[in-house]
């Protein structure tokens, strides 16, 4: 059975199995023209209108397809079904606590709600619209209506899944409360859950307030504590009790507030805090990263004492690693007992000199992201980059580096299993090693050559990994950023200093280093013009043909070569001897010639200067030597007398000077 323009029909198939003849059916159609409501014709079957068929015929088919009758009538209800689109729009935006929104099951379910209760109203007026054309004859009973609409629901929900109840008052008042005022309220169809909280044990701004402090507490307490504890204040303002899980859900809804308290604030910014993204470097030498590693290698340790020695087993060496994040390529590093300033220079002066292996001369990083150990030491060090940009404290997803450690630890020092110490004290209890074996086979541990060999070959296989791409990428530095580090900027950063001082003598600078004599000058008269200076002297232990002298400030830094050897014999002179002769010589005549010009200029501005004034042209003026009496202001007096002029001498005699130290003389 269907519906067909509103009527009830059955097919002829139906219709003669069992319930009437085909030829009583034909004769009913002729004596009825409207009982067939459709004619059959290209596969589409004749329907039959089953109230205008005889009492006997009709109750016979209605008892046979009541189920398909009702699914028929339901069928028709579902087909002026249309989807609220408004409705749809107003549960996307529905916000419950905040940010929180209902979920998308919740909003289709309400959204169909919505949609059949439209659908309700729409019948309801198509039956007032019809009484008021027929008349009273044809009034739609409330019960027999909403009765037939909730009969309808069960089968409605297998197309359209809703939230409507099945009794039909209960769905009449949803409807009237729907429709109050005339315009669909679609906030009553929200379940109370989500909206009322006047059943809640903890509703007040006070009540939240307690809670909250005691879910911050820094000892960060468990639920069934925090319920403890927040009771006894419930006792004493008469609030009502509450349980370990209350506490647990109160705990996941104010997590983001409370968290902070409970487990520091590096913690909190960690989980909580918003995060920058970053793309790695396009090309080598724009950025590197360090930082310091304890690798996870035992090595044993022998220790002598008053009571005897004894060896340990659980030591384990630092290594300073620089990475350069373009295809994480260790460009430099350095091993020690423990992470310091020392070890860092060293692994940045590693880092250094290894550009010079790939690239043919050393260069220096446009950008240094280090941590803040020992920040305001390593600063003048770090400053060999453009920029300096360490990472902000507690925050080590910052670090590129951090992650490449655990890489290191997994894929290298794995591999060396008679020592291996396993991850870290939060990682699982499944993924360590097997400590009874390493205590049963201790004497496999190696000493510390040992682990700094397996340290090399981790860091060397890494390398050799990467070496191809990154040395490819050279080209892809942009040419301003291409900075390359002077002998003079690598000897101050990282050159090694004597520990003494030392001042020019005639033959140059005459140094110890390594203990050996050796003795350096330069070619720059500046050198000469510091000669009072005690220098102290930095230098490279790979390379001590040239070294830094620099002044007890640090503001004055000259460079300085070592002496050519030059032979006594002139049988013995070599290749390259004149020239250097030549260029001491050279240096010696300009240092003459400097000298002269200087003293040059001083006699010609002396001279001039005199000029100007005749009065210290007496040689009594510029000197205190007396004359053979021993008399000094004499001669300077006669000296002054014969050269002024008469009338000169006159004028002073007559001006008030003269009167006033004259008057002056009277009083003693």
């Amino acid at each position: 059975m269907e519906y067909c323009d509103g009527i009830l029909c059955a097919t002829h198939a139906e219709l003669t199995d069992g319930i009437m003849t085909n030829a009583a059916l034909m004769h009913a159609c002729q004596r009825d023209k409207d009982l067939r409501v459709r004619r059959g014709c290209n596969g589409v079957s004749a329907l039959y209108d089953i109230n205008r068929l005889s009492a006997e015929y009709r109750t016979e088919a209605k008892r046979r397809h009541a189920a398909t009758e009702a699914q028929a009538k339901a069928r028709a209800f579902i087909d002026i079904i249309v989807i609220d689109q408004r409705a749809a729009t107003y549960y996307e935006g529905v916000s419950i606590e905040g940010a929180r929104g209902l979920s998308d099951e919740k909003r289709m379910l309400y959204t169909n709600s919505a949609s059949i209760l439209n659908a309700c109203r729409v019948k309801l007026m198509e039956a007032e619209a019809e009484q008021k054309k027929v008349g009273k004859s044809r009034r739609v009973k409330m019960s027999d209506f909403w009765a037939a609409v909730a009969a309808h629901l069960p089968r409605v929900a297998d197309i359209y899944p809703h939230s409507l109840p099945e009794n039909p008052r209960v769905l009449q008042r949803k409807y009237q409360e729907y429709f109050r005022g005339g315009q669909p309220n679609y906030e009553v169809l929200i379940s109370g859950k989500f909206r009322n909280k006047n059943a809640a044990r903890v509703a007040t701004p006070e009540q939240v307030a307690w809670l909250t402090k005691f879910l911050e507490h820094h000892t960060n307490l468990d639920g069934q504590e925090v319920a403890d504890y927040y009771n006894t204040v419930c006792e004493a303002f008469g609030w009502p009790k509450v349980t370990r899980r209350t506490m647990l859900v109160w705990l996941q809804k104010l997590g983001w507030l409370v968290n902070a308290g409970r487990h520091g604030a590096k913690e909190y910014m960690n989980r909580y805090g918003m995060q920058n993204k970053r793309f790695a470097p396009t090309a080598p030498m724009l950025f590197w990263s360090l930082d310091g590693w304890t690798v996870e290698l035992y090595y044993k340790k022998r220790t002598e004492g008053k009571r005897g020695g004894r060896t340990t087993y659980c030591n384990r060496m630092t290594v300073v690693v620089v990475l350069d994040p373009f295809n994480k390529y260790p460009i430099g590093y350095a091993t020690g007992y423990q992470e310091s300033p020392e070890l860092i220079k060293a692994a940045l002066r590693d880092a250094t000199n290894h550009t010079a292996q790939l690239f043919g001369q050393r260069l220096r990083p446009v950008q240094i992201q280090s941590d803040n150990y020992q920040i305001k030491i390593m600063l003048p060090t770090y400053g060999m980059a453009e920029y300096v940009t360490p990472a902000q404290v507690g925050n080590a997803k910052a670090k590129p580096i951090e992650p490449y450690f655990r890489r290191l630890n997994h894929k290298y020092a794995k591999k060396c299993s008679g020592n291996w110490s396993g991850y870290g004290i939060t990682s699982r209890k499944e993924s360590q090693p097997n400590m009874e074996w390493l205590n049963a086979h201790k004497g496999q541990i190696p000493d510390e050559a040992g682990v700094r060999a397996q340290i090399e070959w981790i860091i060397e296989s890494e390398r050799a990994a990467k070496r191809e791409e990154y040395v490819a990428g050279f080209s892809r530095i942009p040419a301003d950023r291409l900075l390359p580090m002077p002998i003079e900027s690598y000897l101050l950063n990282f050159g090694q200093e004597t520990g003494y001082k030392n001042t020019l003598e005639g033959s140059g600078l005459n140094v110890r280093l390594l203990g050996e004599r050796r003795t350096y000058d330069s070619f720059d008269l500046e050198f000469r013009k510091y000669a009072h200076l005690r220098w102290s002297i930095k230098y490279d232990p790979d390379n001590m043909q040239e070294v830094l002298a620099v002044s007890d400030e640090g503001d004055i830094r000259i460079l300085l070569k070592e002496k050519h050897l030059q032979p006594m014999a002139l049988a013995d002179r070599r290749p390259g001897d004149a020239e250097e002769l030549q260029k001491v010589k050279d240096f010696n005549d300009e240092l003459k010639r400097t000298v002269i010009e200087y003293d040059r200029q001083a006699t010609e501005i002396a001279r001039e200067s005199l000029l100007r004034h005749p009065d210290l042209g007496n040689p009594y003026i510029t000197g205190i030597l007396t004359d053979s009496r021993g008399q000094n202001k004499d001669r300077k007096s006669q000296y002054r007398l014969e050269y002024t002029d008469v009338t000169e001498e006159t004028a002073y005699e007559e001006s008030a000077g003269a009167g006033i130290a004259e008057s002056t003389r009277d009083l003693y």
